[in-house]
């Protein structure tokens, strides 16, 4: 009966041998998503108290030049070690190092700039790891079914952490919280290795080409991408995604800025507390919502292509409406949808574009993606709004800016689109599988 009612809800598919491993990554992404919405609220005063805005720049350029060593270092131990024993490993460094942020702030060492650097390398690396696992786990067929369930975990996941920090705040202090934190993320990390175990169980063949995976391609991540004109064309969507969205972020807050300026003090703190509260609020129900109902409906009706260009469209078109039009209530709208849309549909979409990638890249170049590129398409916007303010560029002149990177985000996803098919298409030749038909070929053939 539940599982007629989620493939009813979502509109997808499970087979018989895949329900146990949906189920376990997606309540793997859940508890993932609730600790990382946890973490954050700890993040934010910790390092405005620290040192502020300036500090906070500081922190996230110094993530970007951080992942540019750990990016390469990964991708050695990618070559020594099988690659779902590295995923283990690397979460459960990730939970050490969570813990000694508590004992560090105990003992009176300030841990503001340290840990707001942290977890903006643990967020997206620790979701790198799992994606690169489910990429690894499933055939393209499979994928194109299941991942928008297994998204759904970390959606509802970033609901409950967001509400559950509301309410514990009340109680605990922040280095109580991480505490908490590394407690649920504990159970991630034995999740992870039940999840390998399992996919062994499965397949058993899978053991042999897991140890032998680090004979697939001795290329690190970053070389990886540069050499495969595909990889290159995901790298450059990630980039543009991020540049949009943060981009639209600010000319958002430029548009409430101006609207709350005739205000008084005391109720421009509360217009602002107000509108950003409904405003995430609604995010997050949207999310949700098209999480749900929407994502595997478009992958499967519509195909992979229409799926790729649905948020770059809805952003060309969005923009240059708010650049005729630059009213409060339009660019509410079009950045409820916008982020919505992003975090559902384009997120999952962004995971399955590695199905018909080789191990190597699964893991590799999946892992500089969704790390170095993410932070070097925040690091653009930062340089864009940084020369724009320093020109005087109003809201009208940053949104034409997000049209035309917006227009070139277009052909990118139109590109990708085809390069998906081509590599799909490449890899569904048949191949011997272990007793679970959905699980894929650990070892990619070669190009």
């Amino acid at each position: 009966m539940l599982l007629w009612f989620v493939e009813t809800l979502f509109g997808a598919k499970i087979k018989p041998n895949e329900r146990r491993l949906v189920a376990l990554l997606a309540l793997n992404l859940f508890l993932v998503l609730s600790v990382y919405y946890i973490l954050k609220v700890v993040r934010e005063p910790l390092i405005l108290l620290e040192g502020g805005v300036a500090m906070r720049n500081a922190a996230r350029g110094a993530q970007a030049g951080l992942l540019l060593f750990l990016v390469p270092l990964y991708g050695r131990l990618l070559n020594r070690r099988p690659p779902r024993t590295i995923v283990t490993r690397v979460l459960f460094g990730f939970l050490l190092s969570m813990l000694a942020f508590p004992l560090l702030s105990w003992w009176g060492v300030p841990v503001g700039f340290a840990f707001f650097v942290w977890l903006g390398i643990f967020s997206i690396t620790v979701l790198a790891q799992l994606w690169s696992l489910a990429n690894d786990l499933f055939s393209e067929e499979a994928g194109k079914r299941v991942f928008s369930i297994v998204a759904a975990g970390g959606t509802l996941g970033g609901l409950l952490g967001a509400q559950l920090v509301a309410f514990l705040t009340r109680w605990l202090d922040p280095m109580q919280l991480v505490v908490l934190a590394a407690l649920i993320f504990s159970l991630c990390v034995l999740l992870t290795r039940a999840i390998c175990a399992l996919a062994d169980t499965l397949a058993p063949d899978a053991r042999l080409a897991n140890a032998e995976a680090s004979t697939t391609s001795a290329h690190g991540g970053f070389t990886l991408i540069l050499r495969d004109p595909y990889l290159l064309l995901i790298a450059g969507s990630v980039i543009l995604l991020n540049l949009v969205n943060t981009t639209g972020d600010q000319v958002l807050a430029m548009i409430v800025q101006t609207q709350s300026a005739a205000l008084g003090s005391e109720d421009r703190e509360q217009f602002l507390m107000e509108f950003y509260a409904s405003f995430q609020t609604w995010v997050g129900l949207l999310t949700a919502l098209m999480q749900v109902l929407t994502v595997a409906r478009i992958v499967r009706t519509a195909g992979m292509r229409t799926a790729l260009l649905a948020v770059p469209v809805l952003a060309f078109g969005g923009y240059g409406a708010l650049a005729l039009f630059p009213a409060l209530g339009l660019i509410r709208v079009l950045k409820i949808v916008e982020n919505s849309a992003g975090y559902s549909l384009q997120n999952t979409v962004q995971q399955m574009l590695f199905l018909p990638t080789s191990r190597g890249a699964k893991y590799k170049a999946k892992s500089a993606t969704d790390t170095f590129f993410v932070r070097l398409g925040d690091l653009c916007s930062w340089a864009l709004v940084t020369v724009a303010l320093a020109a005087g560029w109003g809201t009208t002149t940053l949104a034409l800016v997000n049209v035309a990177v917006a227009a070139l985000w277009v052909l990118v996803a139109a590109l990708l689109g085809r390069g998906y098919a081509a590599n799909a298409a490449r890899r569904r030749a048949p191949v011997p599988h272990g007793p679970w038909l959905g699980l894929a070929p650990a070892v990619s053939p070669k190009r």
